[in-house]
């Protein structure tokens, strides 16, 4: 496999955590620890703020932050060559959601993380990044980190040239 499409990894994963920092719905419902994140009553977020606090492509949270704030986590894993044509590396784009527990629930139709699963899902299902092929919605999987914190893990598939 080659060096120089491993390298290309970490110019992919900043450039997913720079659409995720311009999206302001998301950077509400991190940054909003209340029960109405996306009131129009809150300033909006100066979304590359979040950048290496709430949204992270290293998965460590700040340990001072990890029970009070929520963060989506980007990662990539999984590299295979595709069995049908080995031109091809598949790799998988993961998101970690995690939030506290007690921030779940807000005055929406919906919790904080199914929220913040939409919002990654409209940004990136079946959508195009360069040097990478389009992702591809693999599953969701509920995410226990600890008695406070817990959310999910969506996984993407991505084809791109090995």
């Amino acid at each position: 496999m080659s060096q120089r499409r491993f390298a290309v990894m970490g110019d992919n994963i900043f450039q997913i955590a720079k659409r995720l920092s311009r999206d302001q719905s998301i950077c509400r419902l991190l940054h909003y620890t209340d029960r109405n994140p996306l009131s129009k009553e809150h300033p909006d977020i100066k979304g590359t703020e979040l950048l290496h606090k709430n949204i992270l492509v290293v998965p460590k949270p700040p340990d001072s932050l990890i029970t009070k704030e929520n963060f989506i986590v980007v990662l990539f894993d999984n590299f295979v060559i595709d069995g049908y044509n080995k031109d091809f590396k598949i790799s998988t784009v993961r998101f970690n959601i995690i939030c506290p527990f007690d921030e779940w629930l807000i005055e929406e139709e919906s919790l904080r993380p199914y929220l913040l699963m939409q919002q990654i899902d409209s940004l990136f299902n079946e959508q195009k990044l360069s040097g990478i092929g389009n992702l591809k919605f693999e599953r969701a999987e509920e995410l226990i980190i600890s008695p406070q914190l817990g959310g999910y893990n969506m996984e993407y598939s991505v084809d791109e040239f090995n």
